[in-house]
């Protein structure tokens, strides 16, 4: 459990003025996810269970179609980690993810999985490690 990937670029905990860093990575990954697709994955990243919660705002650095409170916030599904702004970004933009994690949410029929506490304490300590050895 506590090996838990990156989500691509949505994989950085990062304030939403560093984010801002990355507005052209995130365009550059634009309708890669078609439209037909993008609810059930966006879903998906919507019923993550909470691993950070931070307070703020986070506003759409590609094109100002969303904005959401607390969409900083760190998410996970014991394989993945994401931004909670994440979704939004697949919903709107059609942003693209790792193949992996689109083979993994077929393979659950894009149900996310509820995280015990002690799963979230254990995503919560590697996530810890990989900032203290500035890995993320």
């Amino acid at each position: 459990m506590a090996n838990v990937a990156p989500l691509g670029i949505f994989g950085r905990i990062a304030s939403q003025s560093a984010f801002l860093e990355h507005a052209d990575e995130l365009r550059q990954r634009v309708d890669v996810i078609p439209e037909k697709e993008r609810g059930k994955i966006a879903g998906y990243l919507r019923a993550g269970t909470p691993i950070i919660a931070l307070m703020g705002f986070s506003a759409d650095v590609l094109g100002n179609q969303f904005s959401r409170s607390g969409g900083t916030a760190i998410m996970s599904d014991g394989r993945f980690f994401w931004r909670l702004d994440a979704a939004d970004y697949v919903e709107h933009y059609g942003i693209g993810v790792p193949e992996e994690f689109i083979s993994y949410g077929d393979s659950r029929q894009w149900v996310a999985p509820v995280l015990s506490r002690e799963e979230v304490a254990a995503v919560d300590r590697h996530l810890l490690e990989l900032r203290r050895i500035r890995a993320l």
